[in-house]
């Protein structure tokens, strides 16, 4: 039987919901931007021109259960509003067990009678999922923590998720380290730093020169 965790509960297990059929989140619409000339033919596509790459809206849909126990509906009907309603959650599909969705359900159809009592909850959540192992102190973030550099080192952050890698440096000590990127030297004193020429949808080779402990962290997301 296929079901979700929603937040802390699972549809099943704690409430007792039969999904009517396979729960599949919907996917995010990217946001097309096309400028209108006079006299051209067609649009020009600027989608891209401000960010450098495609952005997207947020997943929206419904899933639509039936209450198992009849005799139980007022029940589960009540938990759900408390515990459900319209609250920020992470959803975890039964059959995307290693990826969490972010974001917000509510209930917004409850349907009884003497056969069957259907309850249908909304959804808007977050445009990319991302990996239950990503997840550290309640956020998603991929870690490479306590990198030894003594006088030169280079890492290659691999590109392997859909979400455009913008690294953000944390210099553990007081130590100045340089940063070289595709011929571009960044300075990186104690503490959290980024670079918003430090970024993109590929691998990305970073080359440190110094003597210092450093973590680096950054955001992977899936469509």
């Amino acid at each position: 039987m296929y079901g979700m965790k929603i937040g802390e509960f699972h549809s099943y297990k704690d409430f007792g919901l039969v999904p009517t059929s396979k729960p599949v989140v919907n996917l995010p619409s990217p946001k097309l931007e096309y400028l209108d000339i006079p006299g051209r033919q067609g649009e020009i596509d600027i989608t891209e021109s401000l960010t450098g790459e495609v952005i997207y809206e947020m997943r929206t849909g419904s899933f639509e259960f039936l209450v198992s126990d009849m005799d139980k509906w007022q029940e589960v009907y009540r938990k759900l509003l408390s515990t459900v309603h319209g609250k920020k959650i992470n959803l975890i599909l039964d059959t995307e067990k290693d990826y969490v969705y972010q974001g917000r359900l509510w209930v917004s159809e409850f349907k009884s009678d003497k056969n069957y009592s259907l309850i249908t909850l909304d959804y808007k959540l977050e445009p990319y999922k991302y990996r239950l192992e990503d997840l550290k102190n309640g956020e998603f973030i991929h870690r490479i923590d306590k990198i030894a550099i003594t006088s030169s080192k280079s890492i290659t952050l691999t590109f392997d998720s859909d979400m455009m890698i913008v690294p953000e440096f944390n210099n553990k000590t007081e130590n100045v380290l340089i940063l070289n990127f595709e011929g571009k030297k960044f300075t990186l004193p104690k503490g959290m730093s980024r670079f918003p020429e430090v970024r993109g949808r590929k691998n990305l080779v970073l080359s440190f020169t110094g003597s210092s402990t450093l973590d680096i962290s950054y955001k992977r997301g899936w469509l």
